[in-house]
């Protein structure tokens, strides 16, 4: 298992690279006049489709599909380029027209093929029955329901319906994609890589979160409708989560302290970074149990992107890096990987910093610091030279394979 054809690798991979150029570029344009024809809007549409869809869903699928079957079937390999056929359609669709019927197919095309992978996948892992396995269906599940939100966009759209509902519609995806499929995919890779049996605990664990997935997308739905349930909703959904992660430090702990002490100085890196990630996301979405402060912090842009960025670059992201290393094939410069690594880690510990310190200013009804949009821009230079970096040690010419322990 610790071998990979590298282009399963290595196309995730490139299209993140095209992701944070994106992001790069929109930040660009905050600091100086770009002299091209362009539409703010549509290039966030594309950032946005290309980092969720081209990056963590193909490189998810790529980890799944090495991790829980025995062999790469044909059908996989035929899903796996129809999908990035999907992402090469939106990332030469969505910046030049935004929603319109090109970027529309593609990302329908996108949805139906998801699909098929989630059918064939329940079909060839129903006979497996573990910690991994129910967390992997769950996922799919998550994301087959997610998809939801994006067919109810049509008929929103077409009948233009107002208040709000279009709004919830996507929330409603994203909330699915990234608390529910992404997060329940990577913990069903990190019990497989673990070998987490069933306990009573995981038991436990498993009900919590799954209960606390529909409740705490009441948070979303509380910015375009006002009603008392939807923050005690939330409320009772943050405490399930919070439950959750008690009982998951427990399912992992006697395990991920034997994976710390076999991992090298790089993996303990990623260790550090995706755990920090993962809590301060708990906690920032437990401040929400307060609802003043709740209220005030989705009006601030910077703390709602720096929340974004926290759980999609630092706990997805940083967490499916960390499986990366996990095939030797996908190392061939032991050196530039660890500036790739190194560099990615500091681009997003520094933009991150500085979103949430100017949200905290504006929170406290001050002012934009000197540079801001300069400073954020050189902090994401890095981001995108680390990802970079890590793409292009993996596409040299190949070697023999050099470990990473030290």
């Amino acid at each position: 298992m610790n071998r990979i054809r590298k282009h399963y690798l290595s196309i995730p991979l490139l299209n993140f690279l095209f992701a944070a150029i994106l992001g790069l570029f929109m930040r660009y344009a905050h600091v100086n006049s770009i002299p091209i024809p362009y539409r703010y809007r549509y290039i966030t549409h594309a950032h946005s489709h290309i980092a969720i869809l081209g990056w963590v869903y193909l490189a998810i699928f790529s980890l799944l599909v090495v991790y829980f079957i025995p062999e790469w079937y044909g059908r996989y390999k035929r899903l796996f380029w129809a999908t990035q056929v999907s992402v090469i359609g939106m990332l030469f669709s969505f910046p030049f027209q935004g929603y319109a019927a090109a970027s529309i197919t593609f990302s329908s095309l996108h949805v139906i093929v998801s699909y098929f992978f989630i059918y064939y996948f329940l079909k060839d892992t129903k006979s497996l029955n573990s910690p991994s396995s129910k967390m992997l269906h769950a996922s799919l599940l998550h994301m087959f329901i997610s998809t939801i939100g994006l067919w109810c966009m049509a008929p929103i759209m077409a009948m233009k319906i107002k208040g709000g509902w279009d709004q919830v519609a996507i929330q409603f995806f994203l909330h699915f994609q990234f608390n529910g499929w992404f997060v329940f995919a990577i913990i069903a890779l990190l019990f497989r890589k673990l070998k987490i049996k069933s306990t009573p605990n995981f038991k436990k664990f498993f009900v919590c979160l799954n209960l606390s997935l529909p409740l705490t997308f009441a948070l979303p739905v509380s910015w375009y409708f006002k009603s008392p349930i939807w923050w005690w909703s939330n409320a009772v959904g943050i405490i399930l989560q919070l439950v959750a992660v008690w009982y998951l430090l427990q399912i992992i702990k006697p395990k991920l302290r034997e994976y710390w002490t076999n991992a090298d100085k790089l993996k303990r890196v990623l260790i550090v970074f995706v755990s920090t990630s993962f809590f301060l996301k708990i906690i920032l979405q437990s401040g929400a149990l307060i609802p003043s402060l709740a209220a005030s912090l989705v009006l601030h842009v910077n703390f709602v992107i720096g929340f974004i960025h926290l759980t999609m670059l630092g706990l997805i992201s940083g967490f499916l890096l960390l499986f990366f290393l996990e095939f030797k094939n996908f190392i061939i410069s032991r050196q530039l990987l660890r500036i790739g690594i190194y560099s990615f880690v500091f681009g997003v510990i520094a933009t991150e910093a500085i979103l949430f310190i100017q949200g905290l200013i504006f929170y406290l009804e001050g002012d934009m610091f000197p540079h801001y949009h300069l400073v954020l821009f050189i902090a994401s230079v890095f981001l995108v030279l680390g990802i970079f970096t890590i793409g292009i040690q993996s596409l040299l010419p190949s070697r023999k394979s050099i470990s990473l322990r030290e």
